[in-house]
């Protein structure tokens, strides 16, 4: 192609790229076929006619062929075609085989002359053409180009009509500017990245590299970017001039083409994938049982059943499998639909190359790793199948380490065991991940941290005995979950707030975050729920957003975050209606090794960080605590802070000292509480009100008195006491003269 701003240098494979250049080159430009001058097959009509015979299922077929099944569906689609439909075919095939080195010459040519037999006066595959297949390809395709030569001949289709509609400046300059090739390829309906991407390379093979799958191509450009100062971006565009970039770069080092899959570079780059980037999966067998899973591991692969599956591409969109499994699936009830869809989409899109894959067979976890391999096969019905290098090492269900040992229990056929990722490291590479293990392992799967000690100096600031305080923190790291209790003004949420930065330490202030109750508070709010937002094109709708307790566990289970304690403070909790709120929390307060599946996300189980301690206030004043059920009190320790006992008894007093004032509003307050009866132990006031630089200025306290004190001590004697016998009782007046200070 070319003849414009950019040549068409050679890749890696000259003869091969020099045929598909003689195919493309004809075929883009006027739309002749390559194997039969007189005939135009690369146009809208005839491709729109082959699409459709693609699209339609072939009839089953009685007795034996000596064609794959694949082949024979194919032929069984063309019968009766007219001859343009299936030279089309069979030139297409030619550019979908042509640059695979999993495919031997023979069979490739078998494939393209069993179609070009189809047809009366079957022509030959012009020599040139012909002697390209017989050179090895630098294309390592997998499984998929074998199994989904429907989907990909389907796509060329789409590709050949779309080309067509393109205006001619648009194809003049996808023709002389590989980057201009890209976008119009890539603007054709029904995407399918990796024939795409052989296409790419076939019409531009200096520029776009042998690489059909797009994790590849970020990992080898991730890999080699300090070669060009780093990456550009993350846009498949982006992804794809870097490569070019780095592969001149490689080639001139190496003075030949590069080879992304042999040698030192494919080291380089397949080593260059972090831990850190990997998950762990747990696969159960569908039909079969146990058996099944003896007969994946003596295969090398683990599969789904997808007996009514339409066929969908590998890295589909959650949209994508949820569409096909209601084509495929209606007859199940919406929740197994639903379920399915989860397993599905996780099977095809989440499980990447080099994930950890795990199943159960002879009482024992085997372990494996997942490769790159992904197709549909019939065996007992289509399924859906993933290649796996399983290890030779087992582990024993009786003996698994946590999370592990909980992890296996959870429903599903397909099990995301990542917060056991280094256990399983651990036992596949023992010399390499030993250490590793215990130094990363997220405090969500292990041991909770050590919360330190409580300071002199700490204690100091806040004008409390070092032993209280301590006793609390050694409260919280036993329990996880503490709630302060008392009336108002002892300081409740300072301390908490006080307590949770010290322990969580200065250098991240996000490990401390706060959300206050009310009554209209509910689990959508905490949790997650749907939110209004604006959808990509300006219409409003509805998205599922995380709440403050989903949001707090992210972070606490994040890189920066997992080896740190991280507090949710929950101020005036008994405000809320709490069963209402916590929903299926609950559960988790009290078993964080256990796990939930969420009411807004059913298909993914979330866990309760065992780094993730939460504090909660509630005011005793505002509402009693004894309408608190059963429930909060058993997951929750209760500590109270009152202004007659240990911590806050003194706080004031020590506060006033340490400021060297008087000690006047420290003498009115316990005089003040005085006059409350143990009846009303939980109205008594607490230090807070005084604690204010107005309290000892002139007519502070007074105004203190006016405008917060007495209106409500007059709510909380309505009904038994007049406003005048409360001020006469409790007003600043009466105080002074009680304490000698009239």
């Amino acid at each position: 192609m070319s003849d414009g701003s950019h040549d068409r240098p050679d890749g890696p494979a000259p003869k091969i790229e020099a045929a598909a250049g003689r195919v493309l080159g004809s075929a883009l430009r006027t739309g002749q076929s390559p194997f039969e001058d007189d005939l135009y097959t690369w146009t809208p009509e005839v491709a729109e006619e082959l699409a459709r015979r693609l699209d339609a299922d072939p009839e089953e077929q009685s007795g034996e062929s000596s064609r794959s099944p694949v082949m024979q569906a194919l032929h069984d689609q063309l019968e009766g075609a007219p001859r343009p439909v299936v030279l089309l075919a069979a030139e297409l095939l030619y550019v979908q085989q042509l640059p695979l080195s999993t495919v031997t010459a023979r069979l490739k040519r078998g494939r393209v002359r069993d179609v070009l037999s189809w047809m009366d006066n079957a022509p030959e595959i012009p020599e040139d053409l012909d002697a390209a297949l017989g050179e090895k390809g630098p294309l390592t395709g997998g499984l998929g180009f074998n199994v989904q030569m429907r989907e990909h001949l389907r796509w060329l289709c789409s590709f050949v009509i779309h080309w067509a509609e393109l205006d001619t400046a648009e194809r003049d300059a996808a023709l002389t500017d590989p980057w201009e090739f890209q976008r119009a390829a890539r603007s054709t309906p029904g995407d399918w990245r990796a024939i795409r991407y052989s296409l790419q390379y076939l019409a531009w093979p200096g520029y776009f590299q042998p690489i059909v799958k797009h994790e590849h191509k970020t990992r080898i450009r991730d890999a080699f970017a300090e070669l060009i100062g780093g990456p550009s971006g993350i846009d498949e565009l982006d992804i794809d001039q870097d490569l070019h970039r780095i592969s001149e770069i490689l080639s001139a080092q190496l003075g030949q083409p590069v080879d992304w899959y042999r040698g030192s570079v494919a080291n380089q780059w397949q080593r260059h994938r972090d831990d850190h980037s990997r998950r762990a999966w747990l696969v159960r067998p569908g039909r079969g049982g146990v058996g099944q899973a003896g007969q994946w591991i003596a295969q090398n692969r683990i599969a789904l059943p997808a007996s009514h599956l339409p066929r969908i591409p590998a890295h589909a969109s959650r949209l994508e499998v949820s569409q096909a499994v209601e084509q495929g699936y209606p007859h199940l009830d919406y929740q197994a639909r639903f379920q399915l869809t989860a397993e599905l989409h996780t099977f095809l899109s989440r499980m990447n190359p080099q994930d950890v894959v795990a199943t159960v067979a002879d009482a024992k976890l085997h372990l494996g790793t997942l490769t790159d391999d992904l197709g549909y096969v019939e065996d007992s019905g289509q399924q859906l199948e993933r290649s796996v290098r399983w290890s030779s090492v087992t582990l024993d269900l009786d003996t698994l380490p946590s999370p592990l040992s909980e992890l296996i229990g959870e429903p599903g056929t397909v099990v995301d065991l990542t917060d056991g990722l280094d256990s399983l490291l651990s036992a596949m590479h023992p010399g390499r991940h030993s250490a590793e293990s215990q130094i990363a392992e997220a405090p969500a799967a292990g041991t909770m941290p050590t919360l330190p000690k409580i300071t002199q100096e700490l204690a100091d600031s806040l004008h409390m005995p070092l032993a209280e305080l301590q006793e609390i923190v050694d409260t919280l790291q036993q329990r996880q979950q503490i709630v302060f209790y008392g009336p108002p003004g002892t300081g409740k949420t300072y301390l908490a707030q006080e307590l949770a930065r010290f322990l969580a330490g200065v250098d991240d202030p996000s490990r401390v975050q706060l959300v206050q109750f009310h009554p209209s508070y509910a689990y959508e709010d905490f949790f997650e729920g749907y939110r209004p937002t604006l959808t990509e094109s300006g219409q409003p709708g509805f998205a599922l957003q995380a709440g403050p307790l989903r949001r707090q566990a992210a972070r606490a289970t994040s890189e920066s975050g997992r080896e740190h304690p991280s507090f949710l403070i929950i101020d005036e909790m008994n405000r809320a209606d709490l069963a209402r709120v916590f929903g299926e929390m609950y559960f988790l307060l009290e078993y964080r090794d256990r796990t939930v599946l969420p009411q807004y996300s059913p298909d993914t189980s979330f866990r309760l960080p065992r780094n993730l301690f939460i504090i909660g206030t509630m005011n005793t004043a505002d509402r009693s605590i004894a309408m608190v059920d059963a429930a909060i009190r058993r997951r929750f320790a209760f500590m109270e802070l009152h202004p007659d006992t240990p911590p806050v008894a003194g706080v004031l007093r020590r506060h006033l000292e340490a400021r060297g004032v008087s000690s006047e509003p420290a003498e009115l307050l316990e005089a003040l509480n005085s006059e409350i009866d143990d009846s009303d132990r939980d109205l008594r006031i607490g230090p807070s009100y005084f604690m204010k630089d107005q309290a000892t200025d002139p007519g502070g306290l007074e105004a203190i008195w006016r405008y917060d004190l007495l209106p409500l001590l007059e709510e909380h004697y309505y009904g038994r006491l007049t406003r005048a016998e409360v001020h006469e009782r409790f007003g600043l007046s009466a105080l002074r003269r009680k304490i000698g200070r009239a």
